[in-house]
């Protein structure tokens, strides 16, 4: 008889053994990491191709609300032009459902490189930013506030000079509308002090509520590390940033996770896992939450990262 119960507690310890592998192959980890303790924002990101497209933002969104996304950021102009385009149904669709609503307005595509400039240009920037701050958004999300990389060597002071500005006038639109104001910033900005973009983490707290670095791990290229550990890449980059505005109060982080392929192979996992580990990081940490970024908008491994998350977590409760 105790032969028999010492079979049974070999065969149910090397079953406990199996499936914490699996859930490491799968990109999860185990159940001693930090708990998720607050109400993340669970973003995706649409162009304006996919979010005028009412069908598929109805799939989306039936497939993505079970799962937890709560929120949705949204091209509100066609690539290169900056006229607001987006179908009042779209708008309609997402403030029945409940989901946080982010207009993202790219400023100057692929960075600025020469100054001034021209009047007629920032008068349509401007009225595209007041047209989606009275178009039932929660918020106002600008990209590529920055100079180009390797372009024209203004210096770092007048470079400050001009992102204060537009920031603090686009601010002042968002907030007449009773909107939060945001801003994009590349991932390394959180590393780095004096970036010759001219983007610095303490300068866009000065006028924004929310600030997005774009944490894609496979975009540090050259550090194999960072390349390899998507999770730890994720978190090191919203501590750093939590860390350097903590003397800007009410200011909050939210990150850019990677749902798409590139350069995953160093992780060692599957796309559904790469995400987990991301989205697990995020929510081990004071942030606001995290936007996933797919151009194409497949979110069909983000999902499956979402079920396996959700799956672990029922195993451990069940336990």
């Amino acid at each position: 008889m105790k032969s028999n119960n010492k079979r049974l507690y070999h065969i149910a310890l090397l079953g406990i053994l199996l499936l914490a592998g699996l859930r490491y192959s799968f990109g999860i980890t185990p159940k001693n990491s930090s708990p998720r303790t607050k109400n993340y924002l669970r973003g995706l990101y649409f162009s304006n191709k996919k979010a005028n497209n009412l069908s598929y933002m109805r799939s989306i969104i039936a497939q993505g609300m079970p799962l937890g996304i709560n929120m949705a950021v949204i091209d509100v102009h066609p690539y290169g032009r900056h006229i607001y385009r987006i179908e009042k149904d779209v708008i309609a669709l997402l403030n029945s459902n409940g989901l946080y609503c982010a207009a993202r307005i790219v400023c100057f595509q692929d960075g600025l490189d020469r100054l001034p400039i021209p009047k007629q240009d920032m008068a349509r920037l401007r009225l595209l930013v007041e047209s989606a701050s009275s178009s039932g958004f929660n918020e106002i999300q600008l990209d590529y506030i920055r100079f180009k990389d390797g372009g024209y060597p203004y210096p770092l002071r007048k470079k400050y000079e001009f992102i204060a500005d537009l920031l603090r006038d686009f601010s002042g639109i968002a907030k007449a509308h009773g909107l939060k104001i945001s801003a994009d910033v590349f991932g390394r900005v959180v590393f780095n002090y004096n970036d010759y973009v001219g983007q610095k983490l303490e300068l866009f707290a000065d006028y924004m509520d929310v600030i997005y670095p774009m944490l894609y791990p496979s975009h540090f290229t050259g550090d194999h590390v960072r390349m390899a550990k998507p999770g730890d890449t994720v978190r090191e980059g919203i501590e750093k940033g939590l860390q350097r505005l903590k003397n800007k109060p009410g200011v909050e982080i939210h990150a850019y996770i990677q749902a798409f392929p590139y350069y995953i192979g160093r992780a060692g996992t599957d796309l559904p896992g790469y995400i987990a580990l991301q989205i697990e990081a995020v929510e081990s940490t004071a942030a606001r939450g995290w936007v996933a970024w797919n151009a194409g908008g497949n979110y069909s491994a983000l999902f499956e990262a979402l079920q396996r998350l959700n799956d672990a977590k029922s195993y451990g409760n069940n336990k």
